[in-house]
């Protein structure tokens, strides 16, 4: 975004020369024309600057140097709106007002397109023409940086092994390790249809000689049948499976 800094200063200053142009025209200054203006800013901007800097010589107080910055640019512009472009005194405040606020909004304008922290810029400005002390400004400035570099402070995380004394915090490690080592994750395991009495009550999934797979649960084996319960349509359903047509059973557990 750096390169588009000039494109877009100048941008603001066209709009800002041309709407003052254009109320100056309004106000029926004789020379509104945009080169008028223009000569108007260079006459009472090297006007200001000459001024401002025999306040600086003088070394006033700090208070009347920014209320001199102030009111010399306002008396200045003014004054040479009256007589380079030829207006009244109150044609020549409304354009100077009229341009100031133009100018303002166009600076803002360009700083948030360009993606610049609004207030750290302006601060800036006002610091280098003298408005707010430097030291002020490059105060904000690196409290700003800090901010962005502050690492968050995480408090402590402690575990109920560490209020725990060393010999107790090792039992209780040993045996979750062996509730680790003999858990088994619930899946379908094939078993013996010969140990079929111990899957009563759990779910079941067969694979007949047919090709066809039943999956549901084993209520009770009788007969040489197996007696599962099914959920289907909405419902439940029992059905009877001859143990002799099972080609597959698997449990899961």
């Amino acid at each position: 975004m750096e390169m588009l800094t000039l494109p877009l200063s100048i941008a603001a200053f066209g709009v800002t020369l041309w709407i003052t142009s254009f109320f100056a025209t309004l106000l029926s200054a004789e020379k509104a024309g945009l080169e008028w203006i223009a000569v108007s800013w260079l006459i009472a901007g090297a006007v200001t600057a000459a001024a401002l800097f025999g306040v600086n010589i003088l070394a006033l107080d700090k208070y009347l140097e920014v209320a001199a910055l102030l009111f010399i640019p306002l008396v200045t512009f003014t004054l040479t709106y009256k007589l380079v472009n030829k207006m009244n005194w109150t044609a020549a405040i409304t354009t100077n007002v009229v341009a100031v606020a133009v100018a303002i909004i166009a600076t803002v304008s360009t700083i948030i397109v360009l993606g610049k922290p609004l207030d750290k810029t302006l601060m800036e400005i006002a610091s280098s023409v003298g408005l707010v002390d430097k030291v002020v400004a490059e105060d904000i400035a690196v409290s700003e940086s800090d901010d962005e570099y502050e690492e968050e402070v995480i408090d402590p995380v402690f575990k109920e092994t560490d209020l725990l004394s060393p010999k107790v915090a090792t039992a209780l490690e040993q045996q979750k390790k062996r509730e680790e080592k003999y858990y088994k994750e619930p899946k379908f395991r094939v078993i013996n249809i010969r140990h079929v009495n111990g899957a009563v009550g759990y779910k079941i999934r067969l694979s007949q000689n047919s090709g066809k797979v039943i999956e549901g649960s084993l209520r009770n084996v009788r007969g040489g049948e197996l007696i599962i319960q099914r959920n289907l349509y909405g419902g439940v359903a029992t059905i009877p499976i001859a143990m002799n047509t099972v080609k597959k059973l698997e449990v899961y557990r």
